[in-house]
């Protein structure tokens, strides 16, 4: 991995500040030098805890400044993990509080992705698939505080007054509008970047079947997989898919890891370490306090010290494969 800095990106509920710790523990074992930074420190090294600035103009200054300080002043042994900077906060700003269209936040959006292009970043955008079942899914932990905070600055100025936009469902429809327009600029922009969504066609099951030398099942058998499936997540580098997970559940005790494949160009670079963190991360997420769950699956066997490094013990073994599982806590 060719990089000094990795942004996570995504709405809000979608797992940014856990992918970017997961992230930085995994670099971390493998023997990189790692400083992750959550959003809205006091002291972050490219950005501002606070966002009071008077106009956007004063603001822009202001952000490209603290950019160009951070790269100039960045640690090139380093790599940097960070969430929200790069998109969420230009899109909060420029779309929702000063109600610019979608071709001045790609402006100011580019202007950033130049400066900070000498540290070769990589963009990691969560693209869940139901905004309004991410916001749920952290009331609880954030509180109403937080959730009238938020509906409030979204509806009350700029994209949400503009549109007449009230209470929770108008907070839903804007984050709804900005992961369009976030998906958007990220595909016109000169960087590295990686989708993780939920959306697996068919056709790009099938071409990572073939990828590994797989032999492929029917269009409707995918079809079928995919969509009885417990969850399922793809990665895709820019637009094209580089590697997948699928799971069956009875939601109880045990998951079954039924497919997980990276594509033969795209391993070897963590990606299939990062995507089975970021499942287990799921997972884990459905368990309650003092709750445990076995993950179960069959490895064959030139690919079983890759699980053992992620946890699991060889509990059979067949001509050609293992079984193995691991037990994880909530």
């Amino acid at each position: 991995m060719t990089t000094n800095l990795i942004i996570v990106e995504g709405l809000p509920g979608s797992g940014k500040s856990t992918t970017a710790a997961m992230i930085a523990d995994e670099l971390n074992k493998k023997g990189k030098r790692v400083i992750c930074v959550d959003e809205g420190v006091s002291e972050h090294p490219a950005d501002y805890a606070d966002y009071d600035f008077p106009d956007f103009e004063t603001e822009r200054i202001k952000i490209l400044e603290k950019w160009r300080s951070f790269i100039e002043t960045s640690d090139k042994d380093v790599i940097y993990v960070f969430n929200c900077i790069f998109l969420q906060n230009p899109m909060c700003e420029t779309m929702m509080r000063f109600g610019m269209d979608a071709t001045a936040s790609q402006n100011y959006i580019s202007e950033i992705s130049e400066i900070i292009k000498p540290l070769n970043p990589i963009i990691i955008y969560i693209n869940q698939p139901d905004v309004k079942e991410a916001i749920n899914s952290v009331i609880d932990e954030r509180g109403n505080n937080w959730l009238n905070a938020v509906i409030d600055y979204h509806i009350s100025q700029g994209y949400g007054k503009e549109h007449n936009l009230s209470g929770y469902d108008g907070y839903i429809k804007c984050l709804e509008e900005r992961k369009i327009r976030e998906l958007n600029i990220l595909q016109t922009l000169d960087i590295d970047y990686y989708t993780i969504s939920q959306d697996m066609k068919a056709t790009e099951f099938a071409e990572l079947f073939t990828s590994i030398g797989w032999s492929c099942p029917e269009n409707n058998q995918m079809n079928q997989a995919i969509e009885y499936s417990t969850k399922s997540y793809i990665v895709r580098h820019k637009r094209k898919a580089v590697a997948t997970i699928n799971w069956l559940s009875d939601y109880g005790m045990n998951w079954f890891l039924k497919e997980f494949i990276v594509h033969k160009e795209s391993q070897r670079k963590m990606i299939g370490t990062f995507l089975y963190r970021f499942s287990e991360n799921y997972i884990k997420s459905t368990l309650k306090e003092n709750q445990k769950v076995c993950i179960n699956l069959r490895a064959s066997k030139e690919k079983e010290n890759f699980y053992h490094n992620l946890g699991f013990q060889k509990m059979s073994e067949n001509q050609s494969d293992y079984r193995m599982e691991k037990i994880i806590e909530g």
